[in-house]
């Protein structure tokens, strides 16, 4: 075998490991990768709700968990929007755009206690795909999947947020909504949006 074939035969290894250990946490029973986490805690209608969005083999969700802390059945009317700011190099001077990824109403009845709504935001799992050049990395033209595995300590994450409101979210408004402080604060629903879960870095390790 030719060592350029080798160094591409080893690499395609790697990624395929690389990719394996980044979806599945766990046990290994269901393969979840966090794509955006709980920023804190939304109030509508008395109930506390919280979100987040997940990648599984199956797709994209975004997961509504809700508490009614009353004695009373709480109908639920909440209006979403998730969005996707695709991964970037960090030597790119522009940053890219979020795109709407799904935007729809969520309807639901909860009784005291807990409840969790699950919605399908998108049918695929996202999987970055990153081009190299012949020259600049080794890698010959076409091997995506090497390339990516070298390419991805030089990229920035894609970056979920999940956007939530009463009333209709007519645009992209992920940078101006007000988003539920990281702690045990609440922030009402009564008036305008809220930004409830979204993509945190991780900070590197000094």
């Amino acid at each position: 075998m030719k060592q350029s074939e080798t160094f591409v035969f080893a690499m395609t290894v790697s990624a395929c490991l690389f990719l394996a250990g980044r979806l599945v946490i766990g046990s290994g029973e269901a393969e979840v990768r966090s794509l955006a986490q709980p920023l804190g805690v939304a109030t509508i209608n008395e109930c506390r709700l919280t979100g987040r969005v997940e990648g599984r083999t199956n797709g994209v969700f975004a997961v509504f968990d809700l508490e009614n802390p009353t004695q009373e059945e709480k109908e639920i009317t909440l209006n979403y929007l998730a969005t996707c700011t695709p991964a970037m190099s960090f030597a790119s001077r522009m940053s890219p755009m979020p795109k709407v990824v799904n935007k729809g109403v969520l309807q639901c009845r909860v009784k005291t206690g807990r409840l969790t709504q699950e919605v399908l935001l998108q049918a695929t799992l996202p999987v970055p795909q990153v081009s190299a050049k012949a020259g600049e990395t080794g890698v010959p033209p076409g091997t995506n999947v090497a390339a990516n595995v070298l390419f991805s300590r030089a990229m920035s994450p894609e970056m979920w947020s999940l956007v939530v409101s009463r009333e209709a979210i007519t645009g992209v408004h992920g940078w101006g909504a007000v988003e539920p402080a990281a702690s045990d604060a609440t922030i009402s629903l009564d008036k305008g949006e809220a930004v409830l879960a979204n993509t945190v870095l991780e900070k590197p390790k000094k």
